[in-house]
């Protein structure tokens, strides 16, 4: 006989916690990895999504290459948007993808504080002077990665090293845009579109022959929920707009 009011009690929190919007069935719970310089467009459209929808968007930000760790590692995750398409084909090759979608492209831009503008810093041949800070991601980030190659074709990366100028390698590229914000560091690279994002002035922007291809993938993983994955994907797809906002083109 006390089962039955126990049995209630449950239920009464199940429906309290349904019509709250803190209850969600495995059908309509959607785990989301991504770059972290996607992180306001693909927050406001998360939060439109589970409006419109009815459907619980978890979003996950990091370095790509981390995120990509994490999935081959088997932690859960339906969607993946990743910041350099290698990523997403080595998810493809370790069998990890139900489907793979270029989604964007960026160019690389050499931003400054406002005491790099200070310091005169008019191009990137200007960080290797004396005095001068400078920041480079992580290269377990791809920006990092589009960087250091683009400055060894420049012949200025061993300058910046030797010299000195070379004072920081955040995480991530809105790490960078922070320190470059909050006058932390004279100069930083970072995407185009984290630059418009982040109000910073724009000095140089790099051609896609000195970084190589800067484009960014998605990949709907295997196992996962996968409709519900490709229909969030879709979603953003129909909402290119607002990524172009800061920056990116359609890939």
């Amino acid at each position: 006989m006390r089962k039955v009011p126990i049995a209630i009690g449950i239920l009464a929190v199940v429906v309290i916690a349904a019509a709250a919007g803190y209850y969600y069935t495995s059908s309509n719970q959607l785990t989301v990895f991504a770059a972290a310089s996607l992180k306001k467009p693909l927050t406001k459209l998360a939060k439109q999504y589970e409006k419109e929808k009815g459907v619980k968007v978890a979003l996950n930000f990091g370095p790509s290459g981390g995120l990509t760790a994490q999935i081959l590692q088997g932690q859960k995750c339906d969607l993946f948007f990743s910041a350099d398409w290698k990523y997403v084909v080595k998810l493809q090759k370790a069998g990890k993808t139900a489907k793979t979608k270029k989604f964007l492209k960026d160019y690389l831009v050499l931003v400054v504080s406002k005491t790099g503008e200070k310091k005169g810093i008019k191009s990137v041949k200007d960080i290797t002077k004396p005095g001068v800070t400078v920041a480079v991601a992580d290269p377990k980030a791809p920006v990092g990665e589009y960087t250091q190659r683009a400055l060894e074709k420049l012949g200025i990366w061993d300058k910046i090293v030797k010299n000195g100028n070379l004072k920081a390698r955040p995480g991530t590229v809105n790490q960078v845009a922070t320190m470059v914000k909050n006058d932390q560091i004279d100069a930083g690279f970072v995407y185009r579109s984290v630059a418009v994002g982040f109000g910073l002035p724009i000095v140089q922007m790099f051609p896609h022959s000195l970084t190589g291809p800067i484009i960014w993938g998605a990949a709907v993983i295997k196992g996962g929920n996968e409709q519900l994955a490709e229909d969030f994907l879709n979603y953003c797809l129909e909402h290119i707009d607002e990524f172009k906002k800061y920056g990116w083109s359609p890939a």
